[in-house]
């Protein structure tokens, strides 16, 4: 049986706690712009599920602007209209594809799709749910705090057909 004196245990706790230390403090690597964008996209998704209008608007850029013209605090309007509306509502995004434009700047398309249900995958969405579906095309770029937010976006209906 292997004894240790109160020194080495002392040792081998500070050895322990230092090895921690260093872990928690070693430099992480920041993710690259596909993905920071596409975990973005999945928090802002979370957060709009959960009713959470603050969380969710605050992945958009004060200088955002859509294809139809609208700022910030119209798309504010229709996203509470969307969101807020009775029901449950589910989320999907679907095909979502990230290009990288440059460090701070990526370029993303995807479908999303909004279900009033209680359904929890999208395949059995459409069985029990009112659907609207849109392909969102837009920049996201991070900004001067180092959080990623959409800049710009366009938008248009989906139909059934283009969904699957």
């Amino acid at each position: 049986m292997l004894s240790l004196s109160r020194g080495q245990v002392l040792g081998l706790v500070l050895a322990l706690v230092a090895a921690g230390l260093v872990l928690a403090f070693w430099p992480q690597e920041e993710p690259g712009v596909k993905e920071a964008i596409t975990r973005k996209v999945v928090q802002m998704t979370e957060a709009a599920e959960r009713k959470d209008m603050a969380e969710l608007m605050e992945g958009v850029s004060e200088n955002f602007q859509t294809g139809e013209g609208w700022n910030k605090q119209q798309v504010k309007g229709v996203l509470l209209g969307q969101v807020l509306r009775g029901n449950w509502v589910r989320i999907f995004v679907k095909d979502i594809s990230v290009t990288e434009v440059n460090p701070s700047r990526g370029d993303v398309q995807m479908k999303i799709i909004f279900g009033r249900s209680e359904a929890d995958q999208l395949e059995t969405l459409a069985q029990e749910s009112v659907l609207s579906a849109y392909l969102i095309e837009g920049t996201f770029e991070k900004q001067d705090d180092g959080e990623w937010r959409i800049l710009q976006a366009r938008h248009r209906s989906l139909s059934p057909t283009e969904l699957f």
